[in-house]
């Protein structure tokens, strides 16, 4: 009972690190932009999601994932702007 949440948020941490990573490497080839924009897309899309569902069982912080994934897909999307 108590497992379900200690996965969602190992899951959601790896998640986390592995889009780092891949932005960071694929930067360096000249993808940085491209992927950006996807890993912004990924991350509202996520939002989106966990805020309809945390809305349907009753509240906007029911499920709070939602935050922290807008939060990523704004600060990617500033970046992919800014990026020369």
């Amino acid at each position: 009972m108590f497992y379900r949440p200690i996965k969602s948020a190992i899951l959601i941490t790896i998640y986390f690190v592995l889009s780092a990573v891949t932005l960071f490497v694929l930067s360096f080839r000249g993808w940085g932009d491209a992927v950006a924009w996807l890993i912004a897309t990924q991350f509202a899309g996520y939002a989106a999601l966990y805020l309809i569902i945390s809305l349907r069982l009753g509240g906007a912080l029911k499920l709070f994932q939602w935050v922290p994934f807008g939060s990523t897909a704004i600060l990617t999307a500033v970046g992919a702007v800014a990026a020369p």
